[in-house]
């Protein structure tokens, strides 16, 4: 989640207790900070604080983390192909030794007029 504040000339503090980590707001006019919701952060409206370094106010403001599936990720094999998906293979694979041995049949018989 991106976040930005402004009034933090000297950069600040990002949290939200059980959400994600804190986070390093960036120093300018508008400082800010990409956060990363943690996987087991549960859904619903939930506030996040920010601590300006030069200051010791506090701004809060409310966010909403939605609820869904986590993405199924990894290298491969997370997901299995569908019954479809492997006959359509299976299709090919076939269609595409059949053709190869015709190809190879019919480079090796002498035609009938060079004999």
């Amino acid at each position: 989640m991106q976040v930005s504040a402004a009034g933090c000339g000297h950069g600040g503090t990002v949290t939200s207790h059980g959400n994600f980590p804190p986070a390093n707001l960036s120093a300018g006019s508008i400082g800010f900070a990409t956060v990363r919701i943690f996987n087991h952060a549960s859904p619903g409206h939930h506030t996040l604080s920010v601590k300006c370094n030069d200051s010791n106010l506090v701004a809060t403001h409310r966010f909403t983390i939605l609820e869904g599936n986590p993405s199924q990720g990894g290298i491969g094999g997370s997901i299995g192909p569908s019954t479809a998906e492997t006959a359509i293979g299976a299709g090919l694979v076939g269609a595409s030794a059949l053709g190869a041995g015709a190809h190879v049949l019919r480079r090796r018989r002498p035609l009938r007029s060079q004999v």
